[in-house]
């Protein structure tokens, strides 16, 4: 069974990730994504536990943290959709000084490559977040009210 991996962008700033949560639970309906997130913020004794709670108040969503210099992170995203879980996942990863139009970051294609998950592309826009027309392959029940 495989589950969806949700690549979004462009990430731009550091409330993308928030803004995702809530769009995904209340425009979309889904509850309990797996969200990487930078290992500073993921590990830091304040952002941990303030972006741990908004997860879960925004729709029981979960983070752990993704450090590109170690595999750990990714083999873990790589284990939740087997699973059948939902992955959040920005794909041009932090780098915001670099501006929108960055290139992806190679780990999104090696989880595509490993798991062979559905794939819902969306880009964030200023009420939310839309899925890009012809880059989604096959979301199963997923409706946008949009």
């Amino acid at each position: 069974m495989s589950g969806l991996l949700i690549l979004a962008r462009p990430h731009t700033s550091l409330l993308d990730g928030p803004r995702l949560a809530w769009w995904l639970t209340h425009a979309v309906g889904m509850r309990g994504a797996l969200f990487p997130i930078d290992p500073d913020y993921a590990r830091h004794p304040v952002w941990s536990r303030l972006l741990r709670t908004y997860g879960r108040m925004a729709g029981g969503h979960r983070m752990i943290a993704l450090d590109s210099e170690s595999p750990f992170g990714l083999r873990t995203l790589a284990r939740a959709l087997r699973g059948g879980n939902a992955v959040a996942l920005f794909p041009q990863g932090t780098g915001l000084r670099e501006g929108p139009d960055r290139p992806d970051r190679p780990g999104a294609q090696w989880l595509i490559r490993q798991t062979c998950p559905d794939v819902l592309a969306v880009r964030a826009g200023p009420r939310g977040f839309v899925a890009e027309k012809g880059e989604e392959r096959h979301a199963p029940g997923i409706e946008f009210s949009l």
